[in-house]
């Protein structure tokens, strides 16, 4: 059985995440989901996670997310060294960073909020101006992936270990094409909501980094919806 830990799921489904999780425990009766939740001693930090998923959340949300996993911080770099499979999507990648900087959600005072600081970026809010609303395709491993984003922050870094490459859309800011994180098996990327049914072929991928059959229900469906929508980005961006 394959282990698959959802990290704070009443905290990280604000774009429909939880489906994620769902379209991926469906793909395998070896899969087997496992919700965490605050207060909860996490699996991968008892060695038990042979994936980690953690999904979008609020503002408010970052910095408790934060406090709650970082006297788990060294378990976390272990498991990421040793391989474990990490999907990290949305503004849950801020947290991974050094800092979260910027506007305050509510006031004009301005934050300086600590990370985890297990990869060299900062985020910083922009709360006072409009939210940035966008899509991507970018390439990853030979993959065409897709993604869309609607954020009012961005992560500033050199992006050495960078995810995806885009060539439609921006990356982790406006002035770069390298978006999202990669080391090892973990992956992060600003994409919200399902990114498993937008990226039948990436789901695929992570089933046979799991050891598991790349069988994916209802994929005859799922690859002509990704076609659709590929050719409709391509035509609109």
């Amino acid at each position: 059985m394959k282990n698959v830990e959802f990290i704070f799921p009443e905290y990280t489904n604000i774009y429909g995440e939880s489906y994620n999780m769902e379209y991926l425990r469906r793909c395998s009766p070896e899969i087997s989901i496992v919700e965490t939740h605050p207060g909860d001693v996490p699996l991968f930090a008892r060695g038990e996670a042979d994936m980690v998923y953690m999904g979008c959340m609020t503002e408010e949300k970052q910095e408790k997310a934060i406090e709650l996993l970082i006297p788990y911080r060294d378990q976390l770099i272990d498991a990421i060294q040793k391989g474990v499979i990490f999907l990290v999507t949305g503004n849950a990648l801020e947290i991974f960073g050094t800092s979260i900087e910027g506007d305050e959600v509510m006031s004009d005072e301005k934050i300086h909020i600590r990370g985890l600081s297990i990869f060299d970026y900062k985020s910083v809010r922009h709360m006072k101006d409009m939210r940035h609303n966008s899509q991507y395709i970018g390439n990853f491993d030979g993959m065409i992936l897709l993604g869309h984003r609607s954020q009012y922050s961005f992560c500033y870094g050199d992006f050495d270990n960078y995810f995806i490459d885009i060539f439609k859309g921006i990356g982790m800011n406006p002035d770069t094409k390298r978006e999202g994180v990669h080391v090892r098996n973990f992956f992060a990327t600003y994409s919200l909501g399902p990114c498993f049914i937008m990226n039948p072929h990436f789901l695929k991928y992570i089933l046979r980094l799991l050891g598991l059959d790349d069988d994916i229900p209802f994929e005859k469906e799922a690859m002509e919806a990704y076609e659709y929508r590929l050719n409709e980005l391509r035509r609109t961006l």
